[in-house]
C-alpha cells in the first residue's frame, strides 16, 4: 500500500495539510490583523533581521536628542510609525467625541495611545503630531488642548 504513494504525492499532501493548518491558525488567532491588512487599514510591516545601530535614547536629555536627529535623518520606518500614530489618533479623537468622554478620561486615553509609539517621542515629527492632536480636538470639540497639555501627555506616556 505505501509503495503506491510517490514522493510527489506525499509532498503535495503535506503542503496541502500545512496550508490548511496555517489558514486555521491565522483565522483563529490573527483574524483582526488579517482583516485590517486586507481592508487596507494597516500596512504590512516587515522588520529587519539585524537591529539598527542607533544611539541609545536618554529620556532626560530630550533637547540634545532632537538636535542630533534632525528631519533629514528621519527614516522611512519613522514616517510609517508616525502615519500609524496619526491614523490611531484620529480614530481615538473621533471615538472620544462620539462617546462624550470627560476630559481626564480622554487625556488618559491619549496618553495610552502615545505610550504605544515611544519612537515618535524623540522624532523631529513630534511637533507635527502635537499640532494634529490640537487641531483634531478643536475640530471635534471633544477637549480643547494647548501645546503644553499635549507635551504633558507625552511625558505621562513614559
Amino acid at each position: 500500500m505505501l509503495k503506491s504513494i510517490s514522493w510527489s504525492d506525499y509532498i503535495i499532501a503535506v503542503a496541502i495539510l500545512l496550508a490548511i493548518y496555517y489558514l486555521f491558525v491565522g483565522m483563529r488567532y490573527f483574524s483582526v490583523e488579517i482583516k485590517d491588512l486586507l481592508s487596507g487599514k494597516r500596512k504590512l510591516k516587515l522588520k529587519a533581521a539585524l537591529p539598527n545601530n542607533r544611539a541609545a535614547y536618554n529620556p532626560d536629555d530630550e533637547q540634545s536628542q532632537q538636535e542630533i536627529g534632525g528631519f533629514e535623518n528621519t527614516t522611512d520606518d519613522e514616517f510609517t510609525e508616525v502615519e500609524h500614530l496619526i491614523e490611531r489618533l484620529k480614530d481615538v479623537i473621533t471615538d472620544a467625541s462620539r462617546r462624550k468622554m470627560i476630559p481626564q478620561e480622554f487625556k488618559q486615553y491619549l496618553s495610552m495611545v502615545l505610550k504605544e509609539y515611544p519612537s515618535v517621542r524623540y522624532s523631529p515629527l513630534r511637533s507635527s503630531v502635537n499640532e494634529l492632536i490640537i487641531s483634531e480636538c478643536q475640530k471635534y470639540g471633544t477637549v480643547t488642548l494647548n501645546e503644553e497639555e499635549v507635551e504633558l501627555l507625552w511625558k505621562e506616556a513614559v
